[in-house]
This record gives C-alpha cells, sequence and structure tokens, in this order.
C-alpha cells in the first residue's frame, strides 16, 4: 500500500472505520488545499458515514445543512474508497450547475489531495447521448445542407460543427465554442435508434464511445439523475450517490411515465416528409419501392390533418383552449386561455383519428427496410417507424385511461396564439418501483440533501421512496443563525382563505421591504398569478433599482444578472426556492409570500392524495405538510449561504402564527431572532454596516 511512502497518509491505516478525521482534522489535507478552510465536525461526521455505508454495502440518508460542505464530505470518502478497494462509485445529481461544480471545483481539490497519498483517483463526467455529436450524422448535415436545412445559416453551422469536432477533446454539446440552434444539433447529435455501433465508419473516432471509455476506466462518475434511471453505459458499479435527493420522485415519476405533445408528433411527420421545403426521410431515400413516396406523402398529410382535429378536441373538451371562429385553428390568448392543465379520469374522452395514419405510416416505413442502400439509410426507415409505433402506443395508453396508479391528464405549455398541447401519464407512488430497482439491487444507496427532512424525521422521504432500510444522519448548518439572521412576520396579513385581501397585502407589503432593505431580495411566490400583479406593481411603485422577473430570460442568466446588480429585486417561483446559491449582500432578504403546500388541483397532485387517501393515509399530516416544510426550509436556505452572510427572511402567510401547523415551520430552520416591524428591519441591517456597532 502507498502509505508508508507518503506522510500526509501515514494517519491513516488499512482497515480503519473511517478516513474523515485525518482528511478534515484542522491541520489535515483539506486544510492545506483549501483557501480559508475551516473545520466543521458536522463535515467530519458526514464523511465517516459516508464511508462506512459504501464500505458495509449499506443504505444512508443524510441531510447536511447550508454550510457543511456535503460536495466534500461524500466525493472525498467514496473516491478514497473506490481507488483503494478497485471499486466504482455514481454520482447522480439533479442539475447541471451542481455537475459542473464537482468536476471542474470540488473533484480536482480530492484528486490532487489522493495523488499527495500516492493514490490516483480517475473522474469523468457522463452526460446523456444526444448530448454528444454523432461523426457520421454531422458529415451526412454538413454534405446533404441543403437537403436538410432550409436556410443558410442552418448549413453554415453544421459545416462549422464539422470543423470543429477535427480537434475537439469531447463531442459533448456544452463544450462547443458557439451557438448551435436546436435544429442543427437535432441533426447532428447522437441517435442511439440509428447508431450503427461497430459497423460505422467513425467507430475509431466517435466522441460518445470515446467518453464511455473513459468513464469505464474511472474510478467515480458523475451523471444527472435522468440519465441514472435511463441507464448508465457502464456495465456495473458498486455505489450511488444521489445529490439533491429531494428531486428523485419526481425525476422517477417522470421516467415511469411518459408526456406527448402535438409538437413531437409533427416533427416525426415533417421528418419523414415535409411538404412546405420537400424535405425529409422520404426524398433522401435512393431507390424506394415503386409508388412509395406518393404514398408516403399521402399517409404523412392524413396524420398531420388527424393530428391536427385530435388535439384541436381534447383541448376543448378539457376546456383548455377554445377553438379560434376565424381560422380554425386553436386559440390559447385572451379568455379562450382557461387553465393550464386537466386532468382526464375516463376512458375514450375523445375519438381516436391518428393511430390509423401512423400505423398506415409505419407499415410503409416497414415495407421501405429492405429497399435502404446503406446501414445507416437502414437504421432511419427503422427509427422512423419505431417511432410510429411508440406514439401509438402512447396514444392508445392515455385514451383508455385503464391505470388506477397513473395520473392521466392533458396540458397546455404555452398560452400563445399557438400552444403546445402534450398528453401525460405518471405513476402517482414510485416506492415500488424504486425499492425493486434501486433499493434492493445490492449496491449502497446514499441520498443527501440540504433539506430532506419535515420536523427533524425522514418518514415522508422513506415513504414515498420506498427506503425501507438505512442508516439516518441528520445534521444542522455550522452557521451561527441566531447572529446572522432575523425572521419578520407581518400581524396585519390576512388570511390566504380571503384570496382578494391577502393578494392585496402581498402586493403592497412589497414597495414597503424594498424600501427597508439596501441589498439584494428574492421574493418567492407559489403562483404566477400574484408574481406578475406584484411585478407590476413594484415596477410602478420603485426606481433606480433593478427588478428582474423568472421568466423573462433563463434561470442562469437572471441570476447572473441579479448578483450583479448588487440591490435587485427578484421574483420567482418554484425555480429559484431551491439550488441557487447567491452570497454577500446582492441576497439581502428572502421573502416567502405563502407556505408552500402544493396545490391539490394539479392533476398528478391530486390523483396522489386521492390515492393516499384511498390507502388510509392522512394525507395532509402525512404528505402535504411534510412537503410543504421541505419547501419552506429550502426557499428560507436560500439566505445565509456562507459564515460572513447576514439577512432577513420576512414570511407573509399569517398561518405561521395562527395555525397549530405553523409552529412545525419555524422548528424546521434555524434558530434566529425574531423582529416586530420593518423598522427593526432596516435598523438590523443599519447595524451590520462597516463602523456600525453590532447589536446583540
Amino acid at each position: 500500500m502507498p502509505e508508508e511512502k507518503n506522510k500526509p497518509y501515514q494517519g491513516i491505516k488499512t482497515g480503519e472505520p473511517s478516513p474523515a478525521a485525518f482528511f478534515f482534522a484542522p491541520d489535515g489535507p483539506l486544510s492545506g488545499a483549501l483557501k480559508n478552510f475551516e473545520p466543521r465536525k458536522q463535515q467530519e461526521a458526514m464523511a465517516g458515514a459516508v464511508y462506512s455505508a459504501v464500505g458495509e454495502k449499506k443504505h444512508l440518508i443524510v441531510e447536511a445543512g447550508t454550510g457543511v460542505g456535503k460536495s466534500l464530505a461524500y466525493l472525498l470518502p467514496a473516491a478514497l474508497w473506490a481507488v483503494r478497494n478497485k471499486k466504482k462509485a455514481v454520482v447522480a445529481t439533479y442539475t447541471k450547475a451542481l455537475q459542473e461544480q464537482l468536476t471542474k471545483k470540488d473533484l480536482p481539490v480530492v484528486k490532487a489531495m489522493l495523488q499527495n497519498a500516492g493514490l490516483e483517483l480517475k473522474y469523468f463526467l457522463l452526460m446523456g447521448s444526444s448530448n454528444y455529436l454523432c461523426l457520421a450524422r454531422l458529415c451526412r448535415c454538413a454534405e446533404r445542407g441543403a437537403g436538410l436545412f432550409d436556410d443558410e445559416e442552418a448549413r453554415k453551422t453544421a459545416e462549422d460543427l464539422l470543423e470543429w469536432s477535427k480537434t475537439c477533446v469531447s463531442g459533448c454539446r456544452t463544450e462547443v465554442p458557439f451557438r448551435v440552434c436546436a435544429r442543427v444539433w437535432e441533426e447532428a447529435c447522437r441517435d442511439p435508434d440509428i447508431c450503427l455501433g461497430r459497423r460505422c465508419s467513425f467507430k475509431e473516432d466517435c466522441l460518445y464511445r470515446k467518453d464511455v471509455a473513459k468513464a469505464k476506466q474511472a474510478d467515480l462518475i458523475v451523471v444527472n439523475q435522468h440519465l441514472y434511471f435511463a441507464g448508465i453505459p457502464i456495465p456495473a458499479f458498486d455505489a450511488v450517490i444521489f445529490d439533491e435527493a429531494h428531486n428523485l420522485e419526481d425525476v422517477a415519476s417522470n421516467f415511469f411515465g411518459f408526456s406527448l405533445t402535438d409538437r413531437q408528433i409533427k416533427r416525426l411527420l415533417d421528418d419523414v416528409f415535409n411538404a412546405r421545403s420537400g424535405k425529409g426521410l422520404a426524398k433522401r431515400l435512393r431507390r424506394p419501392p415503386a409508388k412509395w413516396l406518393d404514398e408516403v406523402k399521402d399517409a404523412v398529410r392524413d396524420a398531420h390533418f388527424a393530428s391536427k382535429l385530435f388535439f384541436q378536441d381534447i383541448a376543448e373538451k378539457t376546456g383548455l383552449v377554445r377553438r379560434s371562429l376565424s381560422e380554425g385553428g386553436l386559440n390559447g390568448a385572451g379568455g379562450g386561455f382557461q387553465a393550464k392543465a386537466r386532468r382526464v379520469r375516463e376512458p375514450g374522452i375523445v375519438e381516436n383519428p391518428l393511430s390509423g395514419p401512423l400505423t398506415e405510416l409505419g407499415g410503409l416505413l416497414s415495407g421501405a427496410v429492405g429497399h435502404s442502400q446503406t446501414d445507416l439509410e437502414e437504421l432511419e426507415i427503422k427509427a422512423h417507424h419505431n417511432r410510429c409505433q411508440q406514439i401509438t402506443g402512447q396514444l392508445n395508453s392515455f385514451l383508455k385511461c385503464e391505470s388506477k396508479e397513473h395520473a392521466y391528464w392533458v396540458e397546455v405549455k404555452s398560452a400563445r396564439r399557438n400552444p403546445v398541447i402534450s398528453l401525460n401519464k405518471a405513476p402517482v407512488e414510485v416506492a415500488d418501483s424504486l425499492r425493486k430497482e434501486l433499493f434492493e439491487a445490492h449496491c449502497p444507496v446514499i441520498l443527501t440533501s440540504a433539506t430532506l427532512a419535515a420536523g427533524g424525521s425522514f418518514k415522508m422521504l422513506r415513504s414515498r421512496l420506498g427506503v425501507d432500510n438505512a442508516s439516518e444522519l441528520l445534521l444542522d448548518s455550522p452557521f451561527e443563525y441566531e447572529k446572522q439572521a432575523v425572521i419578520y412576520m407581518p400581524a396585519d396579513i390576512p388570511d390566504p382563505k380571503d384570496a382578494a385581501e391577502y393578494e392585496r397585502a402581498v402586493i403592497g407589503s412589497c414597495p414597503e421591504i424594498a424600501a427597508a432593505v439596501e441589498g439584494g431580495i428574492f421574493i418567492l411566490y407559489t403562483n404566477w398569478q400574484l408574481l406578475e400583479k406584484s411585478f407590476r406593481n413594484l415596477a410602478g411603485a420603485i426606481t433606480g433599482r433593478p427588478l428582474f422577473r423568472q421568466g423573462e430570460k433563463p434561470p442562469q442568466q437572471l441570476l447572473a444578472d441579479f448578483k450583479k446588480a448588487g440591490n435587485g429585486i427578484l421574483l420567482a417561483t418554484d425555480t429559484f426556492w431551491q439550488g441557487i446559491d447567491v452570497p454577500g449582500s446582492a441576497l439581502s432578504c428572502v421573502v416567502i409570500t405563502r407556505l408552500p403546500f402544493l396545490s391539490p388541483d394539479t392533476p398528478l397532485e391530486e390523483a396522489r392524495q386521492e390515492w393516499m387517501a384511498a390507502k388510509g393515509i392522512d394525507v395532509f399530516s402525512e404528505y402535504s405538510l411534510p412537503k410543504a416544510i421541505v419547501k419552506f426550509r429550502q426557499g428560507f436556505g436560500r439566505l445565509i449561504r456562507s459564515g460572513s452572510d447576514f439577512g432577513a427572511v420576512i414570511v407573509l402567510d399569517p398561518r405561521i402564527k395562527t395555525r397549530r401547523y405553523g409552529a412545525m415551520f419555524l422548528r424546521s430552520v434555524p434558530k434566529c431572532r425574531r423582529l416586530e416591524s420593518l423598522k427593526e428591519i432596516k435598523e438590523f441591517f443599519s447595524s451590520r454596516k462597516p463602523g456600525a456597532q453590532l447589536s446583540k
């Protein structure tokens, strides 16, 4: 073993239960590797628990409060265990931002420390295959650009991609140094349905294959949770760590269900033959069967018409949109747009004119397989045939509406003139599936996040995810919240059951809060309507301060602009309740407008709660309340991100003081001083200015 050759590692003996005390000690390797390192007992405890769990093949649930440093607390022991024992560990995250943090910031530190100890760590970030260029398809794009794309810019982008691919290290989309529109990427990216594999002339240079090979050689692989469930192209691994594990139920639910949009069907049909451009697979075939092209054109035309009719009927039947009498299309604007989603409870809500034309088109494609001239051409035909079959199966499954353990709903994803309409199916409960496919797979599973528990208990998490046997570790934050943070709950806000008065009070409070807080402010909402009303009022009430609203830019750009502003006000919903890190005065105040109970009228939540009630579960106390508490903690956790941060949380929902369950929300967050007025809020911030005497 390398211990004898490396003094820094001699503090750890072979077979020692945990190396945490050595690495995380005040004078340990981490103190030399990280600037301003502060030893934290919580971080050391988590590292020890992770090392024991992977070594003993046991499941572990760890909640690590803000500031614990959980990434290093699981990366270091997992990496050490994997390298020393020739094992392979997988880390699955929910967001790309965390993936980048792990691979660009944290893992280089871990690698350097282990290298000093004589151990060589190999780690790799692996993306889903559609994130990679396919050289065979890319060459076809560049060669046949005129037959694939309508505009010169797209054709030029395909040529630029081909040139870049000759020198790139990875063919991953995130590495491309210029903008690639969705249309070009869809034609040039890897599609597993049409991958030639060993028959491909580019197999030796295949960019995806090279990355998979690197991942196979790695001791630690970073992926996202969606890819984990879809299937990592790695023969075997020995442990998996789910960070941001509070999202796991939703990820699994999406994976075990489906969402089918009218745009997906249009894309399939246009891929086969686009009547407007005269392009498509059917035109590219060199020697199709006699009269085949005309038959395909007819089938595509019939399927387009049937799809339009089908989605018009189902949108009208569910009351989501109305038909525009003047244009014969769907109108999602103005008074015609009534809701975002409607649940479907009964089978056969509308007739299905679409399966027939899709089946006919699939038959024509199947009949052309024997006439293909190349392997790639054959695979393309088969892939489009399979897509016809898959869509037909999803249509039939949705309309039959057979399973009582699934939710079915129609959703309008946009209220614009031509809305995107989707058919959705999702399981109301994923515990059994996860229990069988994840927790009984003889591989230690570690679930971690800053917020997993409700009321100090993991009961809800265990129930929803099917975790029967797991150790638990609940670690508080090392930050001094009683000194760093205050909380204010106005006494004059009406109960949300009086919707009009409550909204009026919230909208009126926002400018008053802005006047009391000079630094940046997050105002977190649970619905878009109140957000929009508040934004319009703020825009007219304040001047000289940047005002941001979720949806006006991509989230990462919006967050970057907010940080740069220093004193901005950002109004946001679900996306900004979690996973957002804004240290310093750029975020001085978090306003929680309403306790974040999940709306039971969303189709999936409604179906979940009905299913639980039928099982005799107390839905409010065992599900709705714990879920709301976890999300409340996530919103609260946006405020203090470092030991030098200070700020205020303002809760504009009186139920936190008037309802019995309100105390549970307050007990779920770190204890901090309560203030009684905005005047005291202003004084609190004034006392923290340079040169001011800190109040006790």
